[in-house]
This record gives C-alpha cells, structure tokens and sequence, in this order.
C-alpha cells in the first residue's frame, strides 16, 4: 500500500524562525521549521475541513440562542454563564434540548474552590507545571520557606507530600507589562495612521505555587501562592487574605500558567517541536517509500498546515497581532519563551513521558494516584512501546538490518544535523531494533498522548472564562 500509494516528490526545505521586530537582538533561530506553506498533499483532509465547518456552525448557531441572555445578564460573570447552552428546555426542563451544542463545563460552578483549583494542576489542560519537592530550601523562594518554617516544608518533603509550580521562565522575560499593540510593528496602527499610543499595559506575574498532598483523600491542596520575585514578595493563603483577595491572587496563578500551557507546553512542545521531525521523515523516509513511514505519517497529518496557519496568526510578526492583544507577554516575548524551552530539550529526556515525568520529582518511588496525568499516561505510553516494538519486528530481522539500513541512517542524520531538524538528543545513527522502536515511541507519545493531554481538555477549562483566563487587567 505504501509503495503503491506514495510518489516521490520534491523535499520539504528548512528554515528558521526569525527575530521578532520588538526585540530584534533576542535570537531566535535554534528551533527549525518548514520553509514556506505546506505542500498540497499535507492540506487538511476534506473530512477535517467538514467537521471543522460543522463544529463552526453549531457554534454560531448555539451563540446565536444566548445572545439575548448574555446581553440582559446582570453581572459579567452571569453573562459568562450565559453564554452557554441549556442541556434542557420545555417545561420543568423535561425534554433534552437538541441544540445544546455548548454545554456548560463544570468549572462553571466549582472554579472559585480550591480543591478544583489544585485538581487542575494534576489532571487539566497543564499537567506539567507540577512538581514533587525535594529539597524546599533550593526548590521554593526563601519567602516560602521563612513563612512556612524549613522543617515543616522539609517533612511535607520526606513524605512526597510536598509539590509546586514554579513559573520561572516568565520571570526572565524584560518586558511586563507589555504594550497590547506594541511598537514598531503598529507604527501606522494609531489614530491618523500614526504610531499606536502605548496606554494598553498587561501585566503578568511569575508564581510559585505550593501544595500539599493528602494520601488519605487522594487530593491536593493549595499551602500557599507567592506572585513577585522581590525579596519582600508576600506569601498569600487562604487563611490570610479575604475571599476576594484569594480568588484574585488564584488568578493570577491561572494566568500565568495558561501562557505557558497554550504557548509552550501546547504549541512549542507539540506542534512546534513535531516539525523537524515530519520534515526529516518527509525527506527520507517518505521519498525511499521506507515501512517505517507507514508508522510516523499517522502521527503527522495536519500538524505541517496548522503549524503553517498558527504562524500567521497566533504568533505572526505583525500589526494587530493575536499574540499581542490576546497574551500579557506579547509575541516576541512568546517565541522567546518556546526558544528558552527549546534551548533546553533533549529528545528523550523532554519528551519520554518516564524521563520527563522524572525530571519533575515524579520518580517511580513517588505513587500519587490522584496524577492521572502519570497513572493514566504511562499505561498509554506502555501499550505504544509494545506497538512500536511489534511494528520494528516487522520490519526489521536483526539489529544488523537497523545498521545497514542507508535510508534510516539517513533520516538519523538529517534530523540531527545543525542545518537541517537540529533536534537534540535523537540518535545520530540507528544500531540496534529497541532504539529505533523507542524513537518511534517516542514520537507517536508526542502527537498523541501529550497532545491528547494539553489539547483536549481546553473547552472544559478554557470556556467558562473565569476559570482560564489568559490575562487580568
């Protein structure tokens, strides 16, 4: 069917991500991408764009039924409620309702609670914030542990009791707040065609968050949140500030971690760091109609175009931009903070879900059932090893076959090289079966297990935006 089904075509080029205007000396060409727009034969397939268009229409069509009722709510966060569909309607609500195409999402009427607050962190839309502590002194700021005394926090610690998150990346970045249409790129963007005045500041915070497990309720908790990085910043708990205030500084926390969910853990650990990967394959695999392409080309459909379209949208270098008005970070800042990540990944080490959850503190000795995020991924992660390995033997006899093999020496080569996927930590040649099976692993947990777990979630979290939202003024 592969011979059959592929012809050879012309290769896919390389290209860089360029600087961004606002920060024009801040480099940003480590990761690779796609040069140009996607080939023909990489568009979305015509069931995609059907269900796509549908999705659309029922949407409109749902928004188009609480309109009234979003317009006529008495408080904003009534007109958020609003904005979804009833599950039912007629009298006493006895029959389901047939347009109920956006249903309310639980957050709805459990956001303000603590316990859904800190259950988000383990099983939301960014499960890989959260950490397990160690060592507090060097893991949690010298403000958390003054206020909650070293050897409290040390024998949460001894008991893998003790776990944060830590947004250290946002604390790097220079500019905050930062200038919803910021200059140069909206120079002509302002009144009479002028500079855009700079009066829309968006401020973001940098938090550290702490929790503490409970083994007997199989829960977690919020100990306490600090939101600056000043030496004097407060350390804020529940049983020392006002329900507002809590709710507020909770918030921001949300705020904070949904950039660094959408930006890098969604689009650059995901999307962007699957690109190389489809290109190198594309040139080699696919071109020498390779059986090892029968596996990667279902990990790779869509992702060429949507990357394609995300770069002239979400994160595109222009005036008005989505990045810009829509994040507290702006798109410079944004691409900066997937470079940071990309600067730092290793192919295994980033992306094996067992090595990346170890990274973490979330070792095999550490057991905390309530993060279905492990519980769950690792199950998943072990039945796609057995397939890849299966789908090895298949093709493969021996590891003199691997070795041997021009066309799969090639593709280690080329999504290695500098020039080309520059993708670190993958093998620079194949020897043996179990590494090209654990690669293959590897990449099929990327595109579906991780992206399952960042992606799908979001109309749940995301929707009701109180919940989620992406910044506060």
């Amino acid at each position: 069917l592969l011979r059959s089904g592929i012809r050879k075509i012309k290769v896919l080029d390389y290209d860089t991500y360029t600087n961004h205007p606002e920060f024009p000396d801040v480099d940003l060409s480590l990761m690779k991408m796609m040069d140009g727009a996607p080939p023909i034969n990489e568009a979305l397939s015509p069931r995609k764009l059907g269900r796509l268009i549908l999705r659309i229409l029922k949407t409109q069509l749902a928004l188009d039924t609480v309109l009234d009722d979003v317009n006529s709510a008495s408080s904003q966060e009534e007109a958020y409620k609003a904005c979804f569909t009833k599950p039912r309607i007629g009298w006493f609500g006895i029959l389901p309702n047939p347009q109920n195409f956006l249903p309310p999402p639980y957050a709805v009427d459990n956001w303000e609670k603590d316990s859904e607050f800190a259950r988000q962190f383990f099983c939301g839309t960014n499960p890989l914030m959260i950490e397990v502590a160690k060592d507090p002194e060097t893991q949690l700021s010298k403000n958390m542990v003054s206020h909650f005394g070293k050897d409290k926090l040390q024998e949460l610690a001894d008991k893998n009791q003790l776990l944060f998150a830590s947004y250290d990346d946002l604390a790097d970045l220079k500019v905050n707040p930062h200038q919803m249409f910021p200059l140069p790129m909206n120079d002509e963007s302002g009144p009479d065609g002028g500079p855009a005045p700079q009066v829309h500041p968006k401020f973001f915070y940098a938090p550290i968050v702490a929790f503490t497990y409970d083994y007997d309720k199989d829960e977690l908790d919020v100990l306490g949140i600090q939101l600056e990085r000043t030496d004097d910043a407060r350390v804020y708990t529940k049983n020392t500030c006002g329900e507002n205030e809590w709710i507020a500084v909770k918030c921001q926390v949300i705020a904070a971690d949904s950039n660094m969910h959408q930006w890098v853990n969604h689009l650059g650990k995901t999307h962007f760091t699957m690109e190389p990967h489809i290109i190198a394959s594309y040139n080699t695999l696919r071109q020498a109609r390779h059986p090892l392409y029968t596996f990667l080309r279902q990990t790779s459909r869509d992702t060429l175009v949507l990357n394609w379209a995300a770069r002239g949208s979400l994160v595109k270098y222009d005036a008005n931009a989505f990045g810009d008005y829509q994040s507290p970070v702006g798109v410079g800042q944004v691409m900066q903070l997937i470079n940071k990540m990309w600067s730092r990944y290793s192919f295994f080490g980033s992306t094996g879900l067992p090595n990346e959850l170890a990274s973490r503190g979330f070792t095999e000795d550490v057991q905390i059932p309530a993060y279905l995020y492990r519980e769950d991924g690792m199950k998943l992660w072990n039945a796609i090893g057995g397939f890849a390995t299966d789908f090895v033997d298949e093709v493969f006899d021996s590891d003199e076959d691997v070795a041997s093999d021009e066309v799969v020496q090639e593709w280690a080569k080329e999504t290695t090289d500098p020039d080309k996927g520059a993708v670190k930590g993958f093998p620079t040649s194949f020897e043996d079966k179990e590494t090209v099976a654990k690669v293959l692993q590897t990449i099929m947990w990327m595109a579906s297990g991780l992206h399952a777990a960042v992606n799908f979630p979001q109309y749940d979290e995301f929707a009701y935006v109180p919940n989620k939202p992406w910044h506060l003024r």
